[in-house]
């Protein structure tokens, strides 16, 4: 019997979005804006999942400082996450249809996220799209995926088979996690993708089949 639901974030609840722009956002306002800032911003995001294995804001601040070449100010994530906060959908009816499905969701099952970043602000963005208030705990910033203790934490007081981790990432949402005995739901559009996962395009198929 399934009682929690394990939700990725980008790629899954919020789809389609640029960071660019958040990026720029925050480069010009702390006026170290140029073009191959924004590229050297852009490719340090993920680079640092390689070096470390949570996210805490003195490695990470030193990390993007490091890769800019600039001692960045310690108010600089503070700014950042400020503009990230817009990082969201445009398009309101499909905002909305994600709050009803969540909604749904919510009276069946617990709701929780597991997403690589820091919880401030991916808390912050959903709270801009109005469903914050569906998830009961987030999990992902003290360890992160593929790490095996990323997904024992989520998966709280309950067995991995009373699980479903819902995401878009092959590899750290389906593949890693069915080892570990939890059940999965692939996001994605495309449809050559063959793997022993139930497979939707959007969060809202979830109400036909959970």
């Amino acid at each position: 019997m399934i009682k929690r639901l394990i939700f990725d974030i980008d790629g899954t609840l919020i789809k389609n979005v640029r960071f660019q722009d958040s990026i720029t956002q925050t480069l010009k306002e702390t006026r170290i804006y140029s073009d191959k800032n924004l590229e050297i911003f852009l490719n340090s995001i993920k680079d640092y999942e390689k070096h470390y294995d949570n996210y805490n804001s003195t490695d990470y601040l030193n990390f993007l400082g490091n890769q800019l070449g600039i001692n960045l100010e310690s108010n600089f994530l503070e700014i950042f996450f400020k503009h990230l906060k817009t990082a969201i959908p445009n398009n309101f009816d499909g905002i909305q249809e994600i709050q009803e499905t969540l909604q749904y969701l919510s009276k069946k099952y617990e709701l929780v996220l597991l997403s690589n970043y820091f919880e401030k602000s991916q808390r912050n963005r959903l709270e801009a799209m109005g469903i914050n208030k569906y998830f009961k705990k987030y999990y992902g910033e003290n360890k992160i995926k593929p790490y095996d203790e990323s997904y024992w934490q989520a998966k709280g007081i309950f067995q991995p088979s009373e699980c479903i981790i819902i995401g878009d990432d092959l590899e750290l949402d389906i593949k890693k996690p069915s080892k570990l005995g939890f059940r999965t739901i692939l996001v994605t559009d495309e449809e050559d993708i063959l793997i022993d996962t139930i497979k939707i395009q959007n969060i809202k198929e979830l109400r036909k089949i959970l």
